[in-house]
């Protein structure tokens, strides 16, 4: 199906819309959601130690050469139970790909 309209930006105007500050409220509010997502889905830990998952995400912001970027960062810990790992006897245990699907599912709104 064919567009019925065409919306052409000048690299000026794109620069000027990611750098405004309603586009960083945007990018955290939605990077919050895909970390909430994220803890939601993760596996639980009863006792609560200090490598539990949702302790080991975190939501960074920064702005570069005037463009704003939000991002959800995983701790050591969190990438292992994201990709899997070896114990030490050699058995593979795989991974939850809980960040990935929390991505996949804001990727789909």
């Amino acid at each position: 199906m064919a567009a019925r309209f065409r919306l052409v930006l000048n690299e000026h105007a794109l620069e000027q819309a990611m750098s405004s500050a309603e586009t960083a409220k945007l990018l955290s509010q939605k990077a919050s959601e895909i970390a909430a997502a994220a803890r939601h889905d993760a596996p639980k830990n009863k006792r609560g130690s200090w490598n539990m998952y949702s302790r080991s995400l975190s939501i960074t912001a920064w702005e570069e050469n005037g463009v704003v970027h939000s991002a959800v960062q995983a701790d050591r810990h969190a990438l292992l139970v994201e990709y899997g790992w070896r114990d030490k006897g050699g058995r593979r245990h795989p991974g939850t790909h809980t960040l990935k699907n929390a991505l996949m599912k804001a990727r789909g709104q």
